[in-house]
């Protein structure tokens, strides 16, 4: 930058611009916002960013008024924070923003890069299609205030990310497309007509030159606003001295164009306008057809929690009254009416009803739900009046939660990806080149048509094609597992998917209902407390009211019983049981290893022994009936030579028979602690996928390969997941791993295609057997058979 312009923002300075040294280099700024944006940039450490910025961004303001200040401190406040911040243990919080004055890669790398220099931030990821940030950080080291004041320092501004904002951008971008697309189309069809008159060669001179006339004022239009993305965006790429797609596709069409205006204006030439027109419309309904592709998961998502309900009716001691979502908090209750939406995630405290959680899973058939049963925001109460415990307040429900990860998966590419972006790059440096090649062999040989034969070389391969033919499978397969009931939160999922060879369950709320029922308790002969059953399940209820396992289900408090024993000091131990203390010593409650006591080896049930002092007080034999999808999907899998394996806490040896009985290929390893399970799966090939739903289960899905959490999972064992099982149907993991496969397959044969197809085009287009307008149309139908192609993946 010189003196004329700002360094920092590339805006023209001022007669008097303020100065900086940089590296022993003086530069220019044109405010003083800017000036310090550049200098908190250097003095971080980060002056690298200024080797590929593209300045084309506003000044920055970075000395904040009092009003500006305030409202920062807002940005820390609960109630403020609701409507978008996720809480997870230990005050660690994340949310998304949206980022303004994003304007290149470099921006992203920045504000990264600046953020995790941060005490306290865990994680920030930008993605630069959407301008959104995705971050984690733990509020007791920085504050979001900080967070939102240290992006200002280096001249960007955030504010939460609402889904009414994105929609609002979507149908923006949207109605643009549909605009360009109408420009493009209504030039390429009256410059076709005028190239049909022009090429039937029986018109006069003077005619000819006024459809050279016309045509040309028929493409202006098309190039300033159908192209104009095309070339603005082909030069920030040389600018940065990068070469995108953007880059062969405008020169093609400026080439074309000017040339065509030249021939226009001396009278002497031909003309192409009808080309630069196909080429630009097919162009823009690629783009359009890809763009679809991609965010039409996100507007169905954003769409439900618009609708999702700003009131409820709670209950409490005075009665029913209306309040605001927002006022919710944990152990409220709610009632929900036949017909309404739930408005935030609970578990039925009363009553029995069948939910619509289409929204999720895509199916539309009744979910029956009884008390005891996890209800989710955004599913809709069919049949019968319920009341429901909110499990947490508003910003922790399943579709915020589902759209930080669906966000984090839409920032991230799978390796498949990378290598079709770094051919596409690979390609345009030789297509450049060949075409240099051929035009100077042809200037040799015929001066006269060596122009156009290179402008039908860069539009007969222009690499539209190869840069679509992974991102449209990848975003058609995507949308498709998502409408089956498979959320992808990690960029590689797919691909992990098609080279899967084995998949190992947890068994309980997995493979099984997950729905323990109370069968029998059998009280110990010499217990030293002469306990009723009524009791004993009393106080293995309070203990069990401590962990998210499904088992506690199988224990209720009966409200009017009242025990003389006070347990203090419970804890959970996850993946063994909970411990707890009272006047008589240290209560323990689990399976046989975790309290000491002798498991039998012929039962036939799940069972849960409570100690006290390490002597057994009673043992309660639970059932939890399998999935009667469990038998089909280990048959599905076995077609697909993917083995099943069974982790489980479980001792239980009887389980193993009945789950072999319904085809298990692979190892039953029971009796596992959360470690065990890590360990057993580290021994085992990469290519292994973990499925879980408990919160002892997070370790392993956080150690697996590929990991998939069931929807009534903890958010930690979610959040640790790279893909999320929306419905309790597991034969969805056999038709994901077929989509997968063929979503590979896709992808080769797109990539095939456009390599063969340039392959056959380029010797021909050299050879000047091919006209550019001819070329627009082989170009054109490539891309489009790439896209057609990838939509095959539909459900």
């Amino acid at each position: 930058m010189t003196s004329n312009t700002c360094f920092h923002c590339g805006l023209p300075n001022t007669g008097r611009p303020l100065e900086l040294s940089i590296n022993g280099e003086t530069k220019y700024f044109c405010c003083q916002g800017c000036q310090s944006a550049a200098q908190t940039i250097i003095e971080s450490g980060l002056g690298e960013y200024y080797r590929f910025h593209q300045p084309d961004q506003l000044p920055v303001t970075t000395a904040l008024t009092d009003r500006q200040k305030q409202a920062l401190a807002i940005y820390d406040q609960d109630d403020f924070q609701a409507d978008f911040v996720t809480r997870h243990e230990n005050d660690l919080r994340s949310c998304i923003m949206s980022i303004e004055g994003i304007s290149c890669s470099a921006c992203s790398w920045l504000i990264e890069k600046r953020l995790l220099q941060l005490d306290g931030v865990n994680q920030a990821t930008v993605n630069i299609g959407t301008h959104r940030l995705d971050i984690r950080w733990d509020n007791s080291k920085v504050t979001l205030s900080e967070l939102v004041h240290s992006l200002v320092l280096i001249g960007y501004k955030a504010s939460p990310f609402l889904p009414s904002q994105e929609e609002k951008i979507i149908q923006k971008t949207q109605r643009q497309y549909i605009f360009r697309l109408g420009i493009a189309g209504i030039g390429m069809m009256q410059a076709m007509m005028n190239a049909v008159a022009l090429y039937s060669g029986t018109i006069t001179s003077q005619h000819v030159r006024w459809l050279w006339w016309t045509g040309l004022f028929l493409t202006i239009p098309v190039i300033l606003i159908s192209a104009r993305p095309f070339i603005v965006a082909a030069w920030h790429a040389i600018r940065q001295k990068q070469l995108t797609m953007d880059v062969s596709v405008s020169i093609a069409i400026l080439s074309a164009f000017i040339a065509s205006c030249l021939a226009t204006f001396s009278g002497q030439g031909e003309v192409y306008f009808e080309s630069v027109n196909m080429f630009t419309f097919f162009l823009v309904l690629s783009r359009f057809l890809e763009f679809r592709a991609r965010t039409h998961s996100s507007r169905k998502g954003n769409q439900i929690r618009q609708f999702l309900p700003q009131t409820c009716t709670r209950l409490d001691d005075q009665g029913s009254s209306e309040v605001s979502v927002k006022e919710l908090r944990g152990g409220d209750i709610i009632q929900l009416m036949p017909g309404e939406m739930c408005p935030i995630d609970g578990v039925i405290l009363n009553g029995h009803t069948e939910f619509d959680e289409s929204s999720f899973t895509g199916e539309f058939a009744g979910i029956e739900k009884k008390t005891g049963d996890t209800v989710f925001a955004g599913t809709t109460n069919r049949n019968q009046k319920v009341q429901i415990t909110v499990n947490s307040h508003d910003a922790v429900n399943s579709f915020n939660l589902l759209q930080q990860l669906i966000e984090r998966s839409s920032s991230e590419k799978p390796r498949l990806a990378q290598m079709a972006d770094r051919g596409a790059r690979q390609f345009i440096w030789s297509t450049l080149i060949i075409a240099l090649l051929i035009g100077l062999v042809w200037y040799w040989i015929d001066p006269g048509r060596a122009f156009w034969i290179v402008i039908s070389v860069l539009v007969v391969t222009c690499p539209c094609a190869l840069s679509l033919a992974t991102p449209t499978a990848l975003a058609r397969a995507t949308l498709t597992l998502k409408e089956t009931g498979l959320i992808v939160t990690r960029g590689y999922v797919l691909e992990r998917l098609a080279t899967l060879e084995s998949i190992a369950f947890d068994k309980t709320g997995t493979l099984t209902e997950g729905r323990f029922a109370l069968q029998s308790i059998d009280l110990a002969p010499d217990s030293p407390l002469c306990l009723t059953k009524k009791e004993a399940c009393w106080l293995s209820a309070v203990m069990e009211s401590y962990s998210e396992h499904s088992i506690g289900q199988a224990f209720t408090v009966d409200s009017g019983f009242t025990s003389q024993i006070e347990l203090t000091d419970i804890a959970n131990h996850s993946g063994s049981g909970l411990t707890a203390q009272s006047s008589h010593g240290q209560w323990k409650l689990g399976s046989a290893a975790f309290t000491g006591c002798q498991q039998h080896k012929d039962s036939q049930s799940t069972d849960i022994h409570l100690t006290l002092n390490n002597q057994r007080v009673a043992t309660f034999h639970l059932s939890d009936p399998i999935r009667s999808t469990v038998e089909n999907t280990f048959a599905s899998l076995a077609q697909l030579n993917v083995g099943s394996h069974i982790l489980t806490g479980d001792p239980n040896p009887e389980a193993e028979h009945l789950f072999r009985a319904r085809g298990l290929s692979g190892d039953y390893q029971r009796a596992l602690t959360p470690e065990g399970k890590v360990n057993w799966v580290q021994q085992q090939p990469d290519n292994m996928a973990v499925v879980g739903d408990g919160l002892n289960d997070a370790p392993v899905l956080a150690r697996a390969n590929l990991s998939i959490a069931m929807m009534d999972a903890t958010d930690l064992t979610k959040s640790q997941a790279d893909a999320l099982l929306l419905t309790n149907h597991l034969p969805t993991l056999a038709n994901a791993i077929r989509l997968a496969r063929k979503t590979n397959q896709i992808i080769r044969q797109n990539l095939a295609w456009a390599l063969v197809y340039n392959a056959i085009a380029l010797p021909v287009a050299a050879a000047g057997l091919v006209a550019p307008w001819q070329a627009a149309i082989g170009m054109s139908v490539s891309s489009l058979l790439v896209v057609g192609n990838a939509m095959r993946l539909k459900r």
